[in-house]
């Protein structure tokens, strides 16, 4: 078994600086100019979508971590359905009302992350393709992990990566899945998505704490956080 060398570890992280948007930052770049707007760098052009007689959409761009989607749509309730990618209102020429409500959704998420402590993990997507799951013979090798214990990624069997006390997340059943239904060129972000709510669903049905995975891809990168694990007894 080995592990590959961290590219960011961090105890205490709400917040990156990898050059591109995060999901959090392109929210923010919606909201009204005259609404504060946390963890935006520049202004960027609303990319709202609307008539004056139907519902307004907010293509996103990307997709949105699993945290930040159920938070929004806590927040938001009936005002609007929070979709990966999107953010629809569900009220015609309701524009204005969603994007003052997403204003306030955002600031809450922003200040309840800054107060909480979260684990994180960074790795390029460029290393992912070609070190962990290059096309080259990617049945024959060892499951690729991320452990959540030692916040590193590995290849290893599952049960055998660090030690027992280790919970380790599978990430190459994803990415074969995801190439088997798209093909071999499949994002592989979008296998890590996958990787996450397969670990957090699984985590759910065995009645286990799956300490709030998430991930989101930034800049070339893919950037994992959890919430920290129980010590150990």
């Amino acid at each position: 078994m080995r592990n590959g060398p961290l590219v960011r570890r961090n105890a205490h992280v709400s917040r990156l600086a990898h050059g591109a948007p995060t999901p959090l930052e392109r929210l923010a770049s919606l909201a009204p100019a005259v609404t504060p707007r946390p963890f935006t760098r520049r202004a960027r052009t609303s990319q709202v979508q609307s008539d004056q007689s139907e519902a307004v959409r907010l293509p996103l761009g990307s997709r949105l971590p699993i945290n930040l989607r159920e938070f929004l749509a806590q927040q938001l309730g009936s005002t609007a359905r929070v979709e990966e990618d999107a953010i629809v209102a569900l009220k015609p020429r309701s524009g204005e009302l969603l994007l003052r409500e997403l204003a306030r959704a955002i600031r809450r998420f922003s200040a309840e992350r800054a107060r909480e402590a979260w684990n994180e993990c960074t790795i390029g997507l460029r290393r992912l393709e070609h070190e962990f799951f290059g096309r080259e013979a990617v049945d024959e090798r060892s499951p690729v992990v991320l452990c959540l214990r030692c916040t590193a990624f590995g290849t290893g069997a599952l049960e055998q990566h660090c030690g027992i006390n280790c919970l380790a997340v599978d990430l190459s059943t994803a990415v074969k899945a995801e190439q088997l239904e798209r093909g071999v060129d499949a994002p592989t972000s979008d296998a890590m998505h996958r990787a996450v709510e397969n670990f957090r669903n699984a985590r759910t049905r065995a009645g286990q704490p799956h300490y709030d995975l998430d991930c989101y891809a930034a800049g070339g990168q893919v950037v994992f956080t959890w919430r920290p694990l129980d010590p150990i007894a």
